[in-house]
């Protein structure tokens, strides 16, 4: 950027926008402000269509003046073209999105209309091009740029632009896409409100009502209703392991001379295979301590929103009411189901969710009952969007198939399973196949899991 990068300013003039009775001019316009870095920039002018036949000058440009003149014909005279087509300028007619909009409007805030990103990518690319969108919101860049031809590469810190980006691309059916988690949003967003992680986990333990441990860090106290449980707040930097859990569980059993029953783990993120893990050191004999009763939470991933209104100690207090600490969703797979080999020795896999249980359901009280007694035998409507990476690699998951819930008139109950034929070689290799489960449910709960087909 920069006011040597500086092209156009171009007034996108949204003549749709429905104005209440106002005692000035509406405003029915946004500004969008063009920077080029360098003069080998790629630019395609547009043209849109006019109810009526117009005439325009043809006009070329004078390398000896180095302007725009008009041209001019073997005779002498100024050259016009009748035509319905015109060349598009700085001001843009189109129309901004409404409710009606069914198909294209996901109601996120900041939305822009597919039209507008489609007339900014191809102006300023090519096919094959890469379109960059750094704030991609509800994810309509690379939506358009899916239409188009190009390739992209979207980010966003907003948990939610995330995941509606996703479905809407998983809808538009897109080609194949990664989604990485480039660094990590709660350390940043610590780092950028200038606290410190030692701090913020104070602020943690406090926001749950527990006393901060005068010899952890990481851990505090809580009394309730006579029993005093043990705290433990996670890193933001990095997931909490079921191995971190155990060894919580072991330190818990002795701690402070008497140790405690109870252990409650607060995590920005769980491990990718978390559940299973826990289950069998529970199951199996790696572990003692097993007098101390353990539950998973989840920091909410709007405690900053919170935290912004808090300008002491006091306040924070006083947000601890406001502020809850929901079970860990809990997801279980069913055991792989392999077919007959068929005659090439090709074999076909079916992997399918057993369970997905939400303990504590983020709704008003009223509506819990009914919530519950619809999902009691059908898990599936809290899902909105599960995937599967068939040859997960351990670290990067890569998304192979997908389902989505959709939005609005276009909402279905997901399917549970899903079918994938595996080559004989693939079976039989030394390195058997791994599979990776990432489940997102209707209240932008993560969970996860892996399995090894044998």
């Amino acid at each position: 950027f920069g006011k040597h990068n500086f092209v156009n300013e171009i007034i996108w003039w949204y003549y749709n926008k429905m104005q209440g009775n106002i005692d000035h001019f509406p405003s029915n316009h946004d500004r969008i402000l063009m920077y080029s870095n360098g003069d080998l920039r790629h630019f395609e002018h547009q043209y849109e269509d006019r109810d009526k036949v117009f005439r325009q000058l043809v006009r070329v440009w004078d390398k000896t003046k180095k302007k725009v003149v008009n041209a001019k014909g073997a005779d002498g005279k100024v050259m016009y073209i009748d035509s319905t087509e015109r060349r598009v300028d700085t001001v843009w007619c189109l129309p901004m999105l409404q409710p009606a909009d069914g198909k294209e409007n996901c109601f996120f805030d900041t939305q822009k209309p597919e039209s507008i990103l489609a007339r900014i990518i191809l102006a300023s690319s090519k096919p094959g091009d890469i379109v960059a969108d750094f704030f991609c919101g509800s994810g309509t860049t690379g939506v358009v740029a899916e239409q188009t031809g190009r390739r992209w590469i979207m980010s966003d810190l907003g948990k939610v632009g995330i995941q509606v980006s996703r479905s809407r691309l998983v809808e538009h059916d897109a080609t194949p896409f990664l989604l990485e988690n480039i660094g990590n949003y709660q350390r940043e967003m610590i780092y950028l409100t200038g606290g410190r992680i030692y701090e913020m986990q104070k602020i943690i333990l406090k926001l749950y009502g527990a006393t901060p441990h005068p010899n952890y860090p990481d851990l505090g106290t809580r009394t309730i209703e006579g029993t005093t449980e043990l705290v433990y707040v996670g890193y933001p930097d990095r997931p909490t392991t079921a191995r971190k859990a155990d060894e919580l569980r072991t330190l818990a059993e002795s701690l402070d001379g008497s140790g405690y029953k109870n252990l409650v783990l607060l995590a920005w993120d769980y491990d990718y295979n978390f559940t299973a893990d826990w289950e069998h050191r529970i199951a199996g004999t790696e572990s003692k301590a097993g007098g101390v009763e353990v539950s998973f939470r989840v920091i909410p991933p709007d405690i900053y929103d919170y935290l912004k209104k808090a300008k002491s100690e006091d306040d924070i207090y006083r947000l601890a009411a406001k502020v809850q600490f929901h079970e860990k969703p809990f997801l279980k797979l069913a055991k792989p189901k392999l077919a007959k080999p068929d005659k090439e020795g090709n074999v076909e896999v079916t992997i399918a969710i057993d369970r997905y249980v939400l303990f504590d359901l983020p709704v008003d009280e009223k509506e819990q009952p009914k919530l519950r007694e619809a999902i009691k035998d059908n898990f599936a409507l809290l899902i909105d969007y599960w995937a599967i990476d068939w040859a997960y690699d351990g670290t990067t998951f890569r998304s192979q198939w997908q389902a989505i819930r959709g939005n609005g008139k276009r909402a279905t109950v997901v399917p549970t399973s899903a079918t994938r034929t595996f080559s004989k070689d693939e079976l039989k290799a030394k390195q058997k196949p791994q599979v990776a489960i990432r489940v997102v449910d209707v209240f932008g709960n993560d969970a996860t899991a892996t399995l090894t087909l044998t």
